[in-house]
């Protein structure tokens, strides 16, 4: 066990190098970049159920909806469901299915499949995640695709039973024709428990579009409601 454990860490280690690198070398190259930023204020709201079958078998249904275009405009609505395995207290793996409704004939298909390490920091608190993920999507009525490999690293501070702050990166790199990072998603929240089964999440999010000729960048308030059946 204790050899999976330090293999389990020099990876999580090496993949958080990575990510910083990445992270480092697109802020220098945007840096340089002199391109119009096209900038938007948005909101995330919904409620996530969860129903635990087994100590390591979980399934959880999500719905929620976007607003964009100074809280004007709804952007996107989705249903998503998901299973999730646990292997032990460190390693975990997730299933998802999402439909999302964007009218215009851009409705989409996606399938997701991600691992999750997890790593407690004693004596203190604190605790670090990094997750990869591989997602496939596809609009309904044209059938264009969208691939990415997504990675994300997470710090989470247990601050009492009721509330946990949390900052997290994550990076999106795009497949099919362009082979490149175009996402980088910062996120600073809180976990607001009620009670052993029903929380809330409050985010705010700097989501950056980027390797594009039209860089955008939104800023988002996120309200999730968590509650396990």
């Amino acid at each position: 066990m204790s050899s999976i454990v330090g293999k389990y860490m020099d990876f999580f280690k090496y993949s958080a190098l990575c990510i910083f690198i990445n992270l480092s070398c697109t802020s220098v190259f945007f840096a340089q970049e002199n391109k119009k930023t096209v900038y938007s204020n948005d909101l995330w709201t919904g409620i996530s159920l969860k129903y635990k079958l087994t100590k390591k078998i979980s399934f959880h249904l999500n719905q929620q909806v976007r607003i964009t275009e100074g809280l004007s405009t709804i952007r996107s609505n989705f249903f998503e469901f998901d299973v999730k395995y646990k292997f032990n207290d460190y390693i975990s793996s997730k299933v998802k299915y999402r439909y999302t409704i964007r009218g215009g004939e851009r409705n989409a298909n996606r399938y997701a499949l991600g691992l999750n390490f997890k790593k407690k920091v004693n004596p203190t608190n604190l605790e670090l995640n990094y997750r990869i993920c591989f997602q496939h999507s596809m609009v309904v009525f044209t059938g264009e695709p969208s691939t990415f490999l997504r990675n994300k690293i997470q710090a989470r501070y247990k601050f009492s039973k009721k509330l946990k702050p949390f900052i997290a990166y994550e990076s999106f790199y795009k497949f099919n024709d362009d082979y490149e990072f175009r996402r980088n998603r910062y996120t600073a929240g809180i976990a607001i428990g009620f009670n052993k089964k029903l929380d809330l999440m409050l985010s705010y999010k700097l989501d950056e579009k980027i390797n594009t000729k039209d860089p955008q960048k939104r800023n988002i308030l996120a309200i999730l409601l968590r509650y396990e059946i």
